[in-house]
């Protein structure tokens, strides 16, 4: 009896739930069924009760709603019923609310406009539905997604203005940070034509609340989301860029200024047909059915399929869905783009295609045929929308193979396939190996494209879905997805082409469900053999259209197996299914759900590099600042290049992140070159030098554009900074966008240090000394830095040899060359070793004369390098003369000190007066039992030149003023001695040693003279010294 009484209980339920979702049904599809659903649990709950009068009451009830069924069925349009007033339980209240809507629902157009028009009604009331696309909503019946969207969406009239006005936006906006989703505030303002009084925006719309006008009043309803525009002023150089940008693949394509007028499409007075400059190209595959180029007239419907075509020519609407399909072409991430932009508009919402094709017909809202044959596509591409032309002739086929896009419902609708001759124009030609899809789609729509790595290890299901489906619900998402190679194994077990675009028509959800209808574009393509999923019914998808013939509706039986289609190519799968086995999922984002943007454009020289450096001084730099904060998206886009049509080596059409077989890449094997990146750092609007610290990076991408989320607090200022890596040697283009619901600037980042002094170099098998820890560190390229007042200084030392580790330290040298460092004397070095660039600054240096050294970690190791200081004051660098410069050195025998001795010394006579500066560096140190301690025990040394010995003995020069010295080398101050100095007495050369470190041990010394006379002097052999 228990179970009795639950389901009778969940029936009840059940009827509830309906009704409250009928008050805002959509459609009258919709309502029908709902009424329906109602019927059906009133009449199980008159089979679970057992009480006779309640079950008399049900069967009274269950009259009523299908008397009210009947009337939906037969009106002629429908218009939501009034909420019932939620004050007494049970189901008196069903039955008098079913009674009114029976007798509310219009039989008659006529009886819908009086209430529509009537005087009385209430400004419209404002409803916030531009969902952030990460918005992470709670999951919801698929119906009240539908109600919501579609309802809303139906009142976009003349009787409505948007209004983005600053003064509309909530209060909480200014403290708004966007995390995962984007401000609410980007809705737009619906205000009333008599000019009432906006309301301020609300939260989204949830499916139990009831925020639909209430029966006599204008209902709330969807605007189509105006896109912002960038105000920043265009600089001259970026102007005259984006001009010479125009130029794509031999083709001019100008920025767009105004629409086409009507007699761009005329028949000129000789009655020739508009005529392109040159055929596009095709690949050797497709060549095999080609046959001609041949006029839309007579291409369409194909004649190699209509043989029998009588009259029939092509036609730039329909009645039936549309399903468009690729055959011989390779383009199917553009078919896939076309195929997701079509059903979005045949889910009820506005056009977004087929409205790029003139000349249009904006009364009709379609596109015409041309009289001359000549037709204009708005593309956006190379840092604005453009105008590409096209003349109408298409590439017939002698076979069955079709070689441009079909519609397959429709074979005589020609705007698909204008369209997808114009985007091919701009790639290339029919020829173009594919791309990605969200790529395509940035271009056929201006959507912001996102590309989802779905085998990533952080890719959590439930909040991928809680993403996209409200904002796919409100069309303010399209989705496409990927997969990746594919074995041939795995292709026919699984029904999936490796390296292959997939359209995604429509989401569903269910109590238990994540569905996607995906298409597979190709005519001749496999269908998914994987799990299905249990479906639900057709009808019940995230948003369906009025007419079910007419949209994703339609597609409901062509998903279903047959015998005929065992495995049909449009299926619904199961997300999970999904992330296992597709590679990547392409989002292409409303960019209306921003209420601001700003562009950039700018050139980049990028010369061949030998490997990766951290250098990004020559880079792309940006300075970027929000208003308020928030989340702002960061949008790279690299323009397509003009590149003959039959070099593939240059075309970035062969030169990007595109989905295509391996038979199709422009050399067997070759794997993409070419990436590129956006980093953000703190730098308060400055340009780096190095990408050594940064706040976001977003991935290093093969593909033409790239995305970066980045959450920014209020009026601070960053650094954005474009990398790459791999790119061919070439000049390019880009345009930055920024996309953001706050007020936002982006201007190129500013330089800290105005003044600029370089210095290029070489370390040469005499010069390369090495590390500190090398004894001839000292040896290595030393500068003089002058700086005559008080400034701050970047010293930046690069390499085109990326293998050498640098570094570079700025030091107390007054300018002279050191061969003695202490740690106090160092002001600031770049830290540790490393490849391609090291980078140090340094606030506030006082006026002075101050020693730069450029090292290397390995002595010996030769290349070149460019020593770079900047500053914001003037200053004076120059090159220091290597140690010995000018001199005559002459190397001795290394000095061995025994075991037990801690004193050597030479004999030096004395040849001819000249100078004398003498050197010696530890070379190693080893035990009596032939233990090689290297250089790690080192005794403190002192060198001098002593005349005479015992007690009475004279230091003529010694090394550190007398000091010992725990240093690799030790040197002389340079001095002058006269021969005559023999009469006095004998001359030594003296190493002493202060005490052996530890315990007996050996160390031996290289020592050098350097003299500037030849044959100055004459040495003898080294002995203990005991005086």
């Amino acid at each position: 009896m228990a179970d009795r009484a639950k389901q009778l209980q969940a029936c009840k339920a059940a009827v509830t739930k309906y009704k409250s979702q009928l008050e805002m049904a959509a459609t009258k599809h919709e309502a029908l069924s709902l009424a329906i659903n109602m019927a059906e649990n009133i009449m199980k709950a008159m089979k679970l009760t057992s009480d006779p009068a309640e079950r008399k009451e049900l069967k009274s009830q269950c009259g009523v709603i299908m008397d009210m069924a009947n009337r939906i069925k037969h009106a002629t349009q429908w218009q939501p019923p009034p909420p019932m007033a939620q004050t007494d339980p049970g189901y008196k209240q069903v039955e008098r609310w079913a009674a009114s809507v029976a007798h509310s629902v219009p039989l008659d157009p006529s009886s819908s406009k009086s209430k529509a028009s009537s005087p009385s009604l209430p400004s419209a009331m404002l409803a916030d539905l531009s969902l952030d696309p990460t918005t992470k909503t709670r999951a919801t019946s698929s119906n009240s997604h539908t109600l919501t969207s579609t309802t809303l969406r139906e009142t976009n009239d003349t009787h409505e203005q948007v209004d983005f006005g600053a003064t509309q936006k909530p209060a909480s906006h200014a403290n708004h940070r966007l995390g995962n989703q984007l401000d609410t505030s980007a809705s737009p303002i619906v205000v009333s034509k008599a000019g009432s009084v906006p309301v301020s925006p609300l939260t989204h719309v949830q499916p139990d609340t009831h925020c639909l006008a209430s029966s006599g009043s204008q209902p709330t309803r969807v605007r189509k989301l105006a896109p912002p525009r960038s105000t920043r002023k265009l600089t001259t150089k970026e102007e005259i860029l984006l001009l010479k940008a125009s130029v794509v693949n031999g083709f001019k394509c100008p920025p767009w200024d105004k629409n086409p007028t009507s007699s761009e499409f005329a028949l000129g007075d000789n009655g020739q047909p508009f005529r392109d400059t040159r055929e596009l190209g095709l690949s050797a595959y497709q060549y095999q059915f080609f046959q001609d180029w041949v006029p839309a007239q007579k291409a369409l419907p194909p004649p190699s399929l209509f043989p029998d075509r009588g009259g029939i020519g092509p036609l730039m609407g329909s009645s039936r869905s549309i399903d468009l399909v690729q055959d011989a072409a390779t383009d199917c991430s553009v078919v896939a783009s076309l195929c997701a932009g079509v059903a979005r508009a045949e889910r009820g919402h506005e056009q977004m295609l087929s409205n790029m094709v003139w000349p249009f017909d904006k009364n009709l809202g379609k596109p015409v045929i041309s009289s001359n044959g000549k037709y204009v596509v708005r593309l956006n591409f190379n840092g604005c929308w453009r105008k590409v032309v096209i003349d109408d002739r298409l590439p017939v086929s002698s076979t069955h193979r079709l070689l441009h896009v079909i519609d397959r419902h429709n074979p005589g609708l020609l705007w698909p396939a204008l369209l997808e001759k114009a985007y091919l124009k701009v790639r290339g030609g029919y020829d173009f190996p594919g791309s990605n899809s969200c790529g395509d789609l940035w271009t056929l729509t201006g959507w912001i494209p996102e590309q989802i790595y779905l085998q990533e290890t952080d890719t959590v299901p439930s909040e991928l879905w809680q993403r996209i489906y409200a904002s796919f619900v409100y069309g303010d998402v399209l989705v496409t997805v990927g997969t990746g190679k594919m074995s041939t194994r795995q292709e026919r077990e699984l029904g999936l082409e490796g390296q292959h675009s997939y359209a995604v028509l429509d989401l569903k959800e269910t109590d238990h469900d994540r569905l996607i209808l995906v298409k597979n574009p190709w005519v001749e393509g496999r269908g998914w053999r994987g799990p299905r999923p249990a479906m639900a019914p057709i009808i019940d998808t995230s948003s369906s259209s009025e007419d079910p013939k007419n949209g994703t509706d339609a597609t409901g039986l062509e998903t279903v197996p047959s015998i005929e289609t065992p495995h049909p190519t449009t299926f619904w799968i199961g997300l999970e299914q999904v992330i296992q086995h597709f590679e990547s999922l392409y989002l292409n984002w409303n960019p209306g759900l921003f209420r601001y943007r700003q562009d950039i454009h700018f050139e980049w020289n990028i010369e061949k590099q030998h490997a990766t450096s951290s250098c990004i001084e020559s880079h792309p730099q940006f300075s970027f600042c929000s208003k308020e904060g928030g989340r702002v998206w960061f949008l790279l886009s690299r323009h397509f290049r003009d590149a003959p049509s039959d070099d593939t080596e240059v075309s970035d059409s062969f030169n990007d992140g595109s989905i295509r077989p391996e038979t199709h890449l422009h050399s067997s094997g070759e794997a993409l070159k070419g990436y590129m990146c956006i980093y953000i750092c703190n730098g308060n609007g400055f340009r780096h030098y190095i990408k050594d610290t940064y706040l976001e990076s977003g991935p290093y991408v093969n593909t033409p554009q790239s995305l970066l989320k980045f959450d920014t607090d209020e009026n601070e200022t960053y650094t954005i900074v474009i990398d790459q890596d791999e790119l061919p040697a070439s000049p390019y283009t880009f345009s930055l966008s920024a996309f953001s619901n706050s007020n936002i600037t982006l201007e190129p980042a500013s330089q800290k240090y105005p003044i600029h002094r370089t210095e290029p170099g070489q370390w040469t098998k005499h010069t390369a000394g090495g590390s500190t820890s090398s004894s001839r560190y000292f040896e290595n390229p030393q500068y003089t830095l002058e700086i005559r007042e008080k400034c701050s200084l970047a010293i930046m030392l690069t390499s085109t040899n990326q293998a050498n580790p640098l570094h570079v330290k700025l030091a107390l040298g007054y300018g002279k060359r050191l061969y003695r460092l202490q740690s106090r004397d160092v002001l600031v070095d770049s830290g540790d070793h490393r490849g391609g660039c090291v980078f140090t600054e340094i606030k506030d240096l006082q006026p002075g004369l101050y020693t730069i050294i450029c090292s290397l970690f390995e002595a010996g190791v030769t290349g070149n390098y460019t020593l770079r200081v900047d500053s914001t004051s003037a200053i004076t660098m120059g090159q220091i003369p290597k140690d010995g410069a000018g001199l005559l050195s002459m190397k001795l025998s290394p000095a061995c000190f025994g075991s037990e001795v801690n004193k050597l010394a030479a004999p030096l006579v004395l040849r001819r007066l000249a100078a004398y500066t003498v050197v010696a560096r530890f070379l190693k140190a080893t035990s009596p039992r032939s233990h090689d301690l290297g250089k790690l025990a080192r005794s403190p040394l002192r060198l001098s030149i002593e005349l005479g010995r015992g007690p009475e003995r004279k230091f003529l020069v010694a090394s550190e003023n007398g000091e010992y010295a725990d240093s690799m080398a030790v040197r002389t101050e340079s001095i002058h001695l006269d021969p005559t100095l023999a009469a006095q007495s004998d001359l030594w050369l003296v190493l002493d040693r202060l005490s052996g470190p530890g315990g007996p041990v050996e160390e031996w010394y290289d020592v050098e003279i350097l003299t500037d006379m030849p044959q100055a002097c004459s040495i003898g052999v080294w002995r203990a010294w005991d005086a």
